[in-house]
């Protein structure tokens, strides 16, 4: 399918721009992507409403470690539900609460779940592991802030991109044996998975399309320290076990992380564990952020999302 037409002209617009804030010399920072990000909210629907939310601090207990912030998003608080681990993505380096507010609403009420929306430490102020560490202690110290919320005890997880890239990462640990999980079905949108850079489509799709293969070198060399291994961190790389929670990549086709997302659900395969892949057609990267662009793919993310979650069901096409 070719590029969806609110893309095609959103491109058109936000191209020349950004050949001309190169030309001027632009330098990227951490403060100036964080703000892009939190930009992109201006692309969203009215806020979905959610009976419950509220703030709460875990991961520190029994580790040493920096309490985490997360949000909790209760829809039906009269009837027990299973429990949605939330990571935001980001690049690392962008991404809160607050910007992956509407998103987390949006699945939480899509699903009928309680949804635990985690706050990382992020790049370049805490590099690798850090941010991974905390979305991992947050995980094994959920109960925490769910004991008034009436639960089923069924976990899964939701993340996108670089948030995709730490449940990725978990899972990685859990198939080598050094870390464990208590995610069921878990679903990565547009996942992170290889910090070498190695995926055809970061030369196919690199330039022009949203996410540019030059912004994704520059979020890994803040988010890593120099000499460290990045084959080594890159979920790719694997190990790949039956032992991971079930996947359900759902990946834009017109992303520079597509080929690695295909690769990664082929490599779990291959392992005997449980991966599915779905392309969202016409898409670019960080779609589900333009809800008022793209509407009936929003609707259609959320109704996979949901029924995958719930049943175990991958629909057969977008």
């Amino acid at each position: 399918m070719s590029l969806h037409p609110a893309f095609r002209a959103y491109l058109d617009e936000l191209n020349p721009l950004i050949e001309q804030a190169q030309r001027e010399g632009f330098v990227p920072t951490p403060e100036s992507a964080r703000a892009a990000l939190a930009g992109l909210n201006a692309f969203a629907l009215p806020a979905v409403p959610v009976a419950q939310i509220f703030d709460a601090t875990t991961g520190g207990r029994d580790s040493g470690g920096v309490p985490v912030p997360v949000r909790v998003y209760v829809p039906r608080p009269d009837a027990p539900s299973d429990v949605i681990f939330f990571v935001h993505g980001g690049g690392h380096m962008a991404g809160d609460l607050d910007v992956y507010d509407f998103s987390a609403r949006r699945t939480a009420a899509s699903t009928g779940m309680v949804v635990v929306s985690v706050d990382y430490r992020r790049s370049p102020e805490a590099r690798y592991p850090e941010g991974l560490n905390d979305t991992y202690r947050a995980l094994h110290d959920l109960d925490t802030v769910l004991n008034d919320v009436l639960t089923t005890g069924r976990l899964h997880a939701v993340a996108d991109s670089g948030g995709a890239a730490k449940l990725a990462s978990i899972a990685m640990r859990v198939a080598s044996g050094e870390w464990t999980s208590p995610i069921d079905r878990q679903v990565l949108l547009y996942p992170s998975l290889d910090y070498t850079m190695g995926g055809a489509s970061l030369n196919e799709f690199g330039t022009g399309y949203f996410l540019s293969a030059e912004r994704v070198k520059w979020y890994f060399d803040q988010y890593f320290l120099p000499g460290a291994d990045r084959k080594a961190a890159s979920p790719l790389s694997g190990p790949y076990a039956q032992n991971m929670p079930e996947t359900l990549v759902i990946v834009a086709e017109y992303d520079p992380l597509y080929s690695e997302a295909v690769e990664y659900v082929e490599r779990m395969q291959a392992s005997g564990a449980r991966a599915h892949l779905i392309v969202a057609p016409g898409m670019l990267h960080a779609f589900a952020f333009f809800e008022d662009k793209v509407p009936e793919a929003i609707s259609r993310l959320y109704e996979i999302i949901a029924k995958f979650l719930a049943e175990g069901v991958v629909v057969s096409e977008w």
